[in-house]
């Protein structure tokens, strides 16, 4: 697979187990190859100072290798995009404005006009500020702002301690030097070394990896660079000679800059552990560092140095506070975004969990909707056909009766055909009541009196059990309701309440107002019902009762018959119940004065 404008073709080879990977050279690498051939024999000829030129050897081999890493950069630009291309084309122009030191730097020597400052030290400050280009844009977009900006404090902080460091050493000499030289010789290696330690600030928080080519090499060439510029700064200030070695870290430097500059690919590396150690290193720098400028108070300097020193430290460590309030800052935004994300999900997930519960209970009442339509219509078949039948044995059994004498045997038989044929009919009356709801006939209704007698109807079939009916009655305006359908209901939940408890258990009855609306609640200490049994109250002709005496027949109509009274009145029936403990049922109806002239009338008092 090749990849257009990198500094290297990426072969796939198929072989034993995997895959290998074949680096072939690319054009931009061959021409830094040649620039290496021809700067071998020219950093020779400088070693040995050949015909004691050594000075002419240094400015042939840096112009060399300046214009090869130059020519290889620009070979390397075409084809790239993005941040690829932004990163190449700055150390482009910054090789190339290398070729323009360097030339320049040759001719002032070769006319004898070489000083400090000069025409090529211009050239020097460009090329930082290219190099310095390419630290945002390595970690722009990979990091957060508060993170990319304290790259870039580290950076400066690492700056603050190299000058401290060498004003500490060379800081009174180099003072001494007229026009300001011997300051720029120190701001040479501070600026390389300093962009060094940038660029490793920056590939550790942007977590590229460590590999011999692209970031790191770039990092190492520039080091490279300072290091020679270091090297240069004893005899710049003292007057000795520097020997070969700087020259050579310089053509060095050059060269491998450059190769990293043709092979810089944008390619994290995002291992768990990687991401863990970079993460840990890259918050460990800028305080290390600046401990470290703060120790160098406890340095014996010279009296000249006191204010380099106390500045640097002053610097580092307004930096090193803005560095953590803005990693603060960012922090308690993220925490205040999260907090709010938190609080914004846990509304959403009631609300979602709010719409599934109210869509389930839609989803559960048209079923039982649909099922008590088709009931309903099923019943009211069964109940025309069965009806008029049922009145012929009715009847016959009424005659024969009345033609029997009192101490006949067979009166017993026909006295059972009466009663099983009055229960049918009662069952099919129900049906009918189930098939064919009515609309309510409203008249102006005192509840609690309403339901009183409700109460009186099925008092004494409960007294004989040894029942208790606990009753309150809270004062309530009168009710526009059909009295015979309330009164209706309340004796089916009233039955169901009585089958439900043991003997000599307890009904509690009571009836008041809340939030607008009146509420019959009738409470039983029964056997109470299971969440499925419960689930399946409403459905008609369910029941989980068998038949207990030969009065009491469990039709399973009473609660479907009862929710469609209260709901044609436009209430509601809620139950809650639990396995031996019980069952509550409420019935709620909407509170309507009977007349617009009540609105003055004293409510009537509860009655106990």
């Amino acid at each position: 697979m090749t990849q257009s404008g990198s500094a290297y073709l990426s072969v796939e080879l198929e072989g034993a187990p995997g895959v290998r990977r074949a680096i072939v050279r690319s054009p931009a690498v061959a021409i830094l190859g040649v620039s290496v051939a021809i700067a071998i024999p020219l950093v020779a000829l400088s070693v040995f100072d050949v015909g004691g030129m050594r000075a002419t050897w240094d400015n042939l081999q840096w112009i060399e290798t300046a214009i090869g890493a130059a020519l290889a950069a620009a070979a390397s630009v075409r084809g790239s995009t993005g941040r690829v291309r932004r990163i190449r084309m700055a150390g482009t122009v910054a090789l190339a404005l290398a070729v323009g030191a360097n030339v320049s730097w040759a001719w002032l020597n070769l006319t004898g006009q070489a000083a400090v400052p000069s025409i090529s030290d211009v050239f020097v400050v460009a090329i930082l500020a290219f190099w310095l280009f390419t630290i945002p844009a390595s970690v722009r977009g990979r990091l957060t702002s508060a993170e990319a900006s304290a790259v870039y404090i580290d950076a400066a902080m690492i700056a603050c301690l190299l000058a401290t460091l060498l004003f500490i050493v060379h800081g009174p000499t180099a003072l001494s030097l007229p026009g300001g030289a011997g300051v720029l010789a120190l701001a040479y290696p501070v600026g390389f070394i300093g962009l060094g330690a940038a660029g490793m600030v920056a590939l550790l928080a942007a977590r590229y990896p460590f590999t011999l080519r692209g970031q790191l090499a770039m990092i190492a060439g520039v080091t490279m660079i300072g290091l020679a510029y270091l090297g240069w700064v004893a005899p710049a200030v003292e007057g000795s000679d520097a020997g070969p070695l700087p020259g050579i870290l310089f053509t060095v430097g050059v060269l491998v800059a450059g190769y990293g500059v043709v092979t810089w690919q944008d390619e994290p590396n995002d291992s768990p552990g990687y991401v863990g150690v970079s993460r840990f290193v890259s918050r460990a720098i800028g305080p290390t560092v600046a401990g470290l400028v703060f120790m160098t108070l406890l340095v014996p300097v010279e009296a000249g140095i006191h204010m380099f020193v106390d500045t640097a430290v002053f610097v580092a460590g307004g930096l090193f506070l803005t560095r953590q309030a803005l990693l603060l800052r960012e922090r308690t935004t993220m925490l205040d975004e999260v907090t709010r994300l938190k609080v914004e999900n846990e509304r959403l997930v009631d609300e979602l969990r709010r719409e599934l519960a109210d869509h389930a209970l839609d989803q559960r009442r048209m079923i039982q909707a649909s099922r008590a339509a088709a009931v309903g219509d099923l019943a009211a078949g069964v109940a025309h056909e069965v009806n008029n039948p049922l009145a012929v044995v009715l009847l016959s059994a009424e005659l024969l009766l009345s033609d029997l004498d009192a101490d006949d045997p067979r009166r017993e038989d026909l006295d059972a055909i009466r009663t099983q044929a009055l229960r049918a009919r009662t069952i099919i009356r129900a049906l009918g009541e189930f098939a064919q709801p009515t609309e309510p006939a409203r008249t102006a209704t005192t509840l609690a009196d309403l339901v009183k007698r409700a109460v009186d109807l099925v008092r004494y079939q409960i007294g004989r059990r040894g029942v208790t009916i606990d009753e309150r009655y809270d004062a309530l305006p009168d009710l526009l309701v059909d009295p015979q359908a309330i009164q209706q209901a309340v004796i089916n939940v009233l039955n169901n309440a009585t089958l439900a408890v043991a003997d000599h258990g307890r009904i509690e009855v009571a009836v008041s107002v809340e939030a607008g609306d009146a509420i019959v609640a009738i409470t039983d200490d029964g056997v109470g019902m299971t969440d499925t049994t419960m689930s399946r109250a409403f459905e008609p002709f369910f029941t989980g009762r068998e038949f207990e005496t030969d009065d009491a027949l469990a039709t399973g109509l009473g609660l479907a018959v009862t929710r469609g009274l209260i709901e044609a009145h436009g209430g509601t029936i809620t139950l809650s119940s639990h396995p031996g403990r019980g069952t509550r049922v409420e019935l709620r109806l909407p509170v309507d004065r009977a007349t617009a002239e009540d609105e003055g009338d004293e409510p009537e008092r509860g009655i106990r």
